[in-house]
């Protein structure tokens, strides 16, 4: 028998910025391409940023080991070809990544109908936020060169990997901590099992987008038009 039990509809709502606000693909099929392509030229142009100092450090340190140029350059390759979520590799992406949107290297991509139900959410009270394997400032920027660059004011928060990784249910336990809801009332938006499993294991609410006729799992089709209230 069917389940007809109405589902809650929820005070705010995470969406999974691999999926839902870029393709779900962005990372091995984009962002990680452009990284690897990029990343030498990017070093030799910005060897004297703070940030990029700062985050090769990070990544020293992460290593645990001495690497020259040309070794950390091989390891950081290694990594990004692994899809390693490790955050200060990220955080180094997100920087190659930021200066090519600003330079229009990369073309974001929003759909009209996802743009336009956001819009709808926004309007009737439904708190927005993004969570992601690419570095928050990134997700936004993503956002704020494409075709609905309105978009990135509709959300109230953005989160990577520095809260933890996306198949870790304590990172959605302290996503709901800092929005400051208590989990029932969060909905966890993604189209990748792993991800719904670890948010519902941390007692939020999951849903996928779009139908995936291959799932075997509980986790519910939600569309982002029938998440907006009735009186939305």
């Amino acid at each position: 028998m069917t389940d007809t039990t109405p589902l809650p509809t929820p005070q705010a709502v995470i969406l999974a910025f691999e999926g839902i606000l870029a393709p779900s693909g962005v990372l091995r099929d984009t962002l990680e391409p452009h990284a690897l392509e990029a990343l030498p030229d990017f070093l030799d142009r910005h060897a004297e940023s703070t940030a990029v100092q700062r985050t090769l450090s990070d990544i020293l340190a992460y290593s645990g080991r001495e690497l020259d140029v040309d070794g950390m350059l091989s390891q950081i390759r290694a990594w990004i070809r692994g899809g390693q979520d490790i955050t200060p590799v990220r955080q180094l992406q997100g920087l190659v990544w930021a200066d090519a949107l600003e330079a229009g290297a990369l073309q974001p991509d929003l759909s009209d109908a996802t743009a336009e139900a956001l819009a709808r959410l926004h309007q009737s009270g439904v708190a927005l936020y993004s969570f992601g394997a690419t570095p928050a400032p990134v997700q936004r920027d993503w956002l704020r060169h494409g075709p609905h660059p309105e978009t990135e004011q509709l959300l109230s928060g953005w989160f990577d990997t520095r809260i933890g990784g996306r198949r870790d249910a304590g990172s959605y336990r302290r996503l709901a901590d800092e929005i400051g809801l208590t989990p029932e009332t969060v909905l966890v938006l993604s189209t990748r099992r792993d991800e719904l499993d670890a948010a519902h294991q941390a007692w939020l609410l999951t849903g996928r987008p779009t139908p995936d006729p291959d799932a075997t799992d509980h986790h519910p089709l939600r569309s982002l038009d029938s998440l907006v209230p009735k009186n939305g």
